[in-house]
């Protein structure tokens, strides 16, 4: 599967992510989320990077969903809200 934008995530994921982001008052549109192979397997693996600013964050893609859980951790954490430095 093929990432460009979060639109792209499976239905369930992006129904998460889309809530996940709402619970921290942020909307979906407010990060760049893409697809990048595993460069040490990339047959079998993916991850999903999540971008606002410059601030990324990349985790690997799952079938239960661990990344939405890792996610929702940095949103905690504020990780994605920390001011640029100057």
């Amino acid at each position: 599967m093929t990432i460009h934008t979060y639109t792209d995530l499976p239905l369930v994921d992006r129904a998460a992510f889309e809530l996940a982001c709402a619970r921290h008052g942020f909307a979906p549109i407010h990060f760049d989320v893409t697809g990048e192979p595993d460069p040490n397997d990339p047959e079998h693996g993916e991850f999903l990077i999540v971008r606002r600013g410059q601030w990324a964050q990349a985790y690997r893609i799952d079938p239960r969903g661990q990344w939405l859980r890792q996610f929702e951790v940095d949103l905690n954490g504020k990780f994605f809200r920390q001011a640029p430095s100057v």
